[in-house]
Parts: C-alpha cells; sequence; structure tokens
C-alpha cells in the first residue's frame, strides 16, 4: 500500500484519516496533515 501524499510504501500500521466516506492511507503524521490542508489535491 503507498501514502496518498508522498507514493512512499507504507511500512507498519497505516496513519488514516476519513474523508468523505473513504479511508485514505498515510506513511506518516505530516503526510497526512498535509492531506487534510488539501485534499482534492491528492485525490484522484
Amino acid at each position: 500500500m503507498k501514502c496518498q501524499v508522498c507514493g512512499q510504501e507504507i511500512e507498519g500500521k497505516p496513519y488514516t484519516y476519513s474523508y468523505k466516506g473513504i479511508t485514505y492511507y498515510f506513511c506518516s503524521p505530516m503526510c497526512m496533515v498535509e492531506f487534510k490542508k488539501r485534499p482534492e489535491k491528492y485525490i484522484k
């Protein structure tokens, strides 16, 4: 599984955040915070 923000492989337990009913996965808290700022930028 890859991080929604940086694209790196997620090792271990991912950080998660739900947005509009979909759960997104991140490799670090920093990537999750970045996603929360502008989620539409990272949603494909």
